[in-house]
Order: structure tokens, then C-alpha cells, then sequence
């Protein structure tokens, strides 16, 4: 595994760490706090899913020589995915989830899986 997988392991870890220390130490009374959980939470799940696209990417293409743009390739779709969960959630905390919101965001969610499908 290359080193900069290593790095991104060990980032993911510790933010996971800082993402326990929120949720049981920092009370979600205000905004400011649950938008940080958000983020958080959105760091820690897009560095999380990156290494497994990564592995899955490498596996696909053995022959490929440039690793840090397969961890890149991985990286888009961890990306989607995390803001996915994360934007689920921000409608769940802020109680904006309605019909009206979850069509909205599904529409955003597509759009920007046509964007990130697109781009290699």
C-alpha cells in the first residue's frame, strides 16, 4: 500500500476519534454544533470510503501505474456517497425533511452523479 494511503488511513482514524469526542462530549443544542458534527461526519465517511474505491479501482486495473490518480478515481465517488449521507442527515437535524425537500435534493444528487460520472 502506498504511503499516501497510509497517510489517509491514519487522517480517517483520527477523525473518526474527533467524531467520537463530539458526540459524546459536545451536546447538540445549537447550530454551530451540529454543522460541525455534519462536517465531521463528512470528512470521516469520504476518507472511510476512499481506500475501499481505491482497492476496488486497483483490483479493476492492475496494470495502472499511477496510484494517487486510482486513489483520486475512488476519492469522486466517496465524495458523492458521503454527501449523500451527510446531506440526508442536515435535512434530519434542521427538520427540513418533506416531500417537497427530499425531491430537491434527489434532483441534486443526480445532477451531480451526472457530473462526477462524466469526469474521469
Amino acid at each position: 500500500m502506498p504511503k499516501f494511503v497510509r497517510t489517509m488511513a491514519v487522517l480517517t482514524i483520527l477523525m473518526w476519534g474527533v467524531l467520537a469526542f463530539i458526540v459524546f462530549y459536545i451536546p447538540s443544542d445549537t447550530y454551530l454544533n451540529i454543522l460541525s458534527f455534519l462536517a465531521i461526519l463528512y470528512i470521516a465517511l469520504h476518507g472511510t470510503l476512499s481506500i475501499p474505491f481505491y482497492l476496488i479501482y486497483k483490483k479493476r486495473l492492475p496494470n495502472f501505474t499511477d496510484q494517487r490518480l486510482l486513489y483520486r478515481m475512488g476519492t469522486k465517488w466517496s465524495a458523492f456517497l458521503s454527501f449523500i449521507v451527510v446531506g440526508i442527515l442536515f435535512l434530519k437535524a434542521f427538520h427540513l425533511i418533506n416531500l417537497l425537500n427530499a425531491g430537491l435534493f434527489a434532483l441534486l444528487c443526480i445532477g451531480i452523479l451526472f457530473q462526477v460520472k462524466g469526469r474521469k
